[in-house]
């Protein structure tokens, strides 16, 4: 993925061909579809009538579905052991690594990446991924797999109370190690070097994993980071933002003073403000401090550097898409984040397009057969499946929003081309337009790609399986997720959130903590809003205003 890797051909076939559909497209445009003799990543190309790329599986209606299942069932059951002596053997390779190569061992076992373990990348993408798959199925084995990481994690990645930035999450591990100190086998960063970004992200979701486990473990983590945080906070500027980008946790020497990966830490801060956890006024301060530092200056100026949590940059110009992409997907869920949303989030979608869209690496294309796909920095312009699903996911909320159907449009063609990106056990193939090995990451691959599927579902309800009930999105976070025949339950464990639908039925009555809601045109305020679909299905959005067991029947 990172620019610093020992690369290879990735055009290899993964040996399936797609069966063709007479179904032409999820949007249900009733086009007739064409088998190509086009081969992408193993799959024959199929297309609509105006030749443009639709999904290789069948049903096609399903396919968006069969790729998220088919990701979560490939860790269940193909993710290999480590290699080496215990501790490690016993564990899955993602615990340990950043990646699998296409080269297997003499057993056929794939081969781990010995470049790095990106553990404050993987750990929160994970949990995303995770807790919606949950809600969206029912399914809590997916909770437990990413509870023993973080767990793991936890006890073995943070900074001792004696250090500069004390009881902070570890960002970065060379490959293997089983202790997490840092990335320094390359050379570039030092011994508890950590991105202070990603740090906040790991507090983030330690705190979003307590509110499904109730484990106080996991408060507390997320309490210790946001004091460390609320206590080095700063007023950014145009060279230096509001916490140093990187910086030595022992002795708290800074490394680069400019960054733009904040939003984790502001949903961090207003999370904890919300629920009235740790020191509220801190909290407060070190929020307003962030969000004035994002409206002011990468919103503006587009420099939303980071270099992701193995490449050392240290620059106030430098661009990546993650940042960016990150403060959209937070606006669409959390708008007071930017009071000027609704302006900002188009422009920062065209940002994309401009930088990591129509900019390409040599050789590879900006489109393909009608897809945007999106790269991922300005050290790594490769294509992308995870940023492609990004970009898909912000177009098609934007859409929900905008009503403009070529977002819609660009959110469904780009979503086709990512489908493409698994074999048909789920093996992932990160960048399958690039003639340089990217390596197929866990985090991006099993975690970040996956997780933009539910939003995009969020704005587009017609793109889940017709005849099934799905919760498909919610920001917050849900546990005792139920599903039965003309019933969905689950419990809202966060204030203040809204809960995205799919039914199989018309229901009758929907309560919250036992509470009727009532029926609106809008969501303005508490309430929700039916959707006809057709077929006996519907799309039923629930806004919440208040914690507890929603029912609906």
């Amino acid at each position: 993925m990172r620019p610093s890797l020992t690369r290879r051909d990735l055009l290899g076939r993964l040996g399936q061909t797609a069966l063709a559909s007479g179904l032409s497209s999820i949007a249900g445009k009733g086009l007739p579809s064409v088998v190509t003799e086009d081969v992408f990543n193993g799959h024959k190309v199929v297309l609509d009538k105006e030749g443009k790329i639709i999904p290789w599986s069948t049903p096609v209606q399903n396919a968006y579905d069969q790729f998220l299942r088919l990701r979560w069932e490939f860790i269940k059951t193909r993710a290999p052991k480590c290699p080496g002596p215990p501790p490690r053997a016993s564990y899955p390779q993602y615990y340990f690594y950043c990646a699998f190569t296409e080269k297997t061992s003499k057993d056929g076992v794939l081969v781990p990446d010995t470049w790095m373990n990106d553990v404050a990348e993987k750990i929160p993408n994970w949990f995303e991924s995770a807790r919606l798959y949950y809600a969206y199925t029912g399914d809590a084995s997916v909770m437990t797999i990413v509870e023993n990481l973080m767990n793991y994690t936890l006890d073995h990645g943070t900074s001792p109370p004696t250090f500069a930035w004390p009881n902070f999450p570890q960002t970065a591990s060379n490959a293997g190690d089983t202790e997490f100190r840092g990335f320094t086998s390359a050379r570039t960063f030092v011994r508890n070097e950590v991105e202070v970004g990603y740090s906040g992200d790991m507090g983030l979701v330690y705190y979003r994993l307590y509110l499904y486990s109730g484990n106080a473990k996991f408060l507390r983590a997320a309490l210790n980071c946001a004091n460390t945080l609320a206590g080095k906070v700063r007023t950014g500027t145009a060279t230096k933002s509001v916490w140093p980008y990187r910086v030595v946790m022992s002795d708290g020497y800074m490394t680069a003073e400019y960054g733009a990966h904040w939003v984790g830490c502001w949903m961090l801060f207003d999370q904890l403000i919300r629920a009235n956890h740790g020191d509220v006024n801190a909290y407060k301060v070190a929020r307003a401090k962030t969000q004035d530092f994002l409206l002011r200056y990468p919103v503006k100026t587009g420099y939303w550097t980071d270099g992701h949590t193995d490449n050392p940059v240290d620059s106030n110009t430098y661009k990546s898409n993650t940042p960016c992409s990150n403060f959209v997907l937070a606006c669409l869920d959390y708008p007071e984040l930017d009071p000027d949303w609704k302006t900002h989030v188009p422009e920062l979608i065209k940002w994309t397009e401009v930088n990591f869209i129509f900019r390409c690496f040599p050789g590879e294309p900006a489109t393909q057969w009608g897809a945007n796909i999106v790269g991922e920095q300005d050290g790594d312009l490769h294509k992308m499946d995870y940023q492609t699903a990004r970009y898909a996911a912000q177009c098609a909320r934007w859409y929900a929003v905008s009503g403009d159907e070529n977002y819609k449009e660009k959110a469904y063609r780009s979503l086709n081309w990512v489908t493409y990106c698994n074999n048909p056990v789920g093996r992932g193939n990160e960048s399958p337009v690039t003639k340089e090995d990217q390596g197929n990451w866990w985090s991006d691959e099993y975690g970040e790609c996956p997780r933009m599927f539910y939003a995009a579902f969020a704005g587009v309800p017609e793109w889940a399986p017709p005849r099934e009930n799905h919760i498909l999105y919610s920001a917050a976070v849900l546990k005792d997720v139920s599903y039965r025949a003309g019933k969905v339950q689950y419990a809202a464990t966060q204030e203040f959130g809204t809960e995205y639908l799919r039914l199989a039925f018309r229901p009758t009555g929907i309560t919250l903590g036992g509470d009727e809601l009532a029926q609106r045109a809008d969501l303005t305020s508490q309430g929700y809003v039916l959707r006809d679909l057709r077929g006996g299905d519907y799309a039923l959005n629930i806004r919440r205003m208040k914690v507890g067991r929603a029912t609906i029947a």
